[in-house]
């Protein structure tokens, strides 16, 4: 039988009984006994051309294992389309009782919906072992459904054909999905007439979208503003107001407000008014916040004025020159800061490049990030083409699976010192000596390589150091 299944499998139109026989050397009777064993079993099916039975593979669902594991509601017709079964779900989906359907043809169900002659095509297509699967509209009970009917080819215990027509109920998922779209609609809408700053941060305070008027006052289109940190937008000395906001929003009371001091775009100091509004998971926490932000620079200028209009002018103008000091002394700070790391940078990136040794740093699936210029002029590739290298380019030695397993093993802080080799881009493989070391950054590990050529021999038995050209 199983060389029966696989002759049927590479000629999928079919084959009679004799072809059987004579391909597999069988007498007739016995391939014919055979097949109709199969097809009790549901492995083959059989077509009648004249007087020659044409058998060839069909995939047909048991209708004892149907019943068993299918979850949808099912009506079971023989091969004359009448219904021989049917599930509790079709009965309460349709709202009828098992007498108006059981013993009657599919198209003579007495409930509109089987009065389209698509159900009759799909209950005969899979009688003969074709799936087929439509969506129809139609008033049941006084409600408009949306149900989708799909087409499946069974076999009875007795080995006669059959189709079972699977219900899907897609009345709900479409109305959802209708409420969703004009959901979107009107949040576009809003987001295109809102002249109001609003960001999208997750529960680490990090950003993931910013409307135009907020990509304006950053100066950072919507992209560039991505992942950066909410806090950074405002000065350092105030991002202690920023997390005192946090400890106030709970499920009770899910925003804070407050008035945070900004440096505007063209250096002079500003006000902003927001409001830190929580959105919450199933479990109560916190998975995202929604922030609502506008420049109240101008009020707060105007509140300013209206409380010292009851001072005198001296105190005004002393109030005032304390402000624009205090204003260019965190300004003073900020641009400070600024420099100061600017030129550690620079420092860092100068030493990292000038190191006496090679130096590649590499991520996880083995891709150079970062390679000085050392390890540049020692293998011969500029450092932007080390960035496009993997491991595997450089260190012939170091196969994927080696690579995998150094990485299971591997933890911050852990330190290996061998001898290896690598190879130059003209093809030339250097002995090296290698420290490798594994590192954490933020929440990323990477793996760096440390490298120093280690002397050769020449033809006199005198040591030398490979050239780097």
């Amino acid at each position: 039988m199983i060389q029966i299944k696989e002759l049927l499998k590479r000629n999928p139109r079919g084959m009679s009984i004799t072809e059987i026989s004579s391909a597999l050397h069988l007498h007739r009777n016995t391939a014919a006994k055979y097949l109709d064993t199969l097809k009790l079993r549901g492995d083959v099916d059989r077509k009648e051309i004249g007087t020659a039975r044409n058998y060839f593979l069909v995939q047909r669902i048991p209708v004892s294992s149907l019943l068993a594991y299918w979850p949808a509601p099912l009506i079971i017709c023989d091969l004359r389309l009448n219904t021989v079964m049917v599930t509790e779900g079709i009965l309460s989906l349709l709202g009828c009782s098992l007498d108006v359907m059981y013993g009657v043809l599919i198209d003579e169900i007495p409930i509109s919906l089987f009065k389209d002659p698509r159900i009759r095509e799909i209950c005969h297509n899979a009688v003969q072992g074709e799936t087929e699967t439509h969506t129809f509209r139609a008033t049941i009970r006084k409600k408009e459904m949306r149900i989708r009917i799909q087409g499946i080819p069974v076999v009875f215990d007795t080995g006669r054909d059959g189709a079972a027509l699977a219900f899907f109920d897609e009345t709900g998922h479409q109305s959802t999905s209708r409420e969703l779209d004009l959901l979107k609609q009107q949040y576009a809408a809003l987001k295109t007439g809102q002249r109001e700053y609003i960001a999208h941060l997750d529960n680490k305070l990090r950003i993931t979208y910013i409307n135009a008027p907020f990509a304006t006052r950053t100066q950072r289109s919507g992209k560039q503003a991505e992942g950066l940190p909410f806090t950074s937008l405002f000065p350092a000395q105030i991002l202690h107001e920023i997390e005192e906001l946090l400890p106030e929003i709970t499920i009770a009371s899910q925003s804070a407000s407050a008035d945070l001091m900004m440096i505007r775009n063209d250096g002079t100091v500003g006000r902003e008014q927001w409001d830190l509004r929580a959105i919450f998971d199933e479990q109560g926490g916190i998975a995202a916040y929604h922030a609502t932000g506008r420049d109240i620079t101008e009020l707060y200028r105007c509140r300013e004025q209206l409380e010292q209009y009851h001072k005198n002018f001296e105190e005004l103008i002393e109030d005032r020159t304390r402000s624009l000091q205090e204003a260019n002394r965190m300004l003073m700070a900020t641009i400070r800061e600024k420099e100061e790391l600017e030129r550690e940078l620079l420092f860092i990136q100068f030493a990292f490049d000038h190191a006496s040794d090679s130096i590649l740093i590499l991520n996880e699936e083995g891709r150079i990030i970062r390679a000085n210029q050392t390890a540049s002029t020692l293998l011969g590739y500029t450092t932007e083409e080390l960035q496009a290298l993997h491991v595997e380019t450089i260190n012939p030695s170091i196969t994927k699976s080696i690579w995998k397993e150094m990485w299971v093993d591997g933890y911050p802080g852990k330190r290996m010192r061998t001898r290896s080799i690598h190879r130059m881009r003209n093809g030339r493989i250097l002995h090296v000596d290698v420290s490798r070391t594994f590192v954490r950054f933020l929440d990323q590990m990477y793996f760096c390589s440390i490298a120093r050529p280690l002397e050769e021999k020449d033809g006199n038995g005198d040591q030398t150091i490979p050239s780097h050209s």
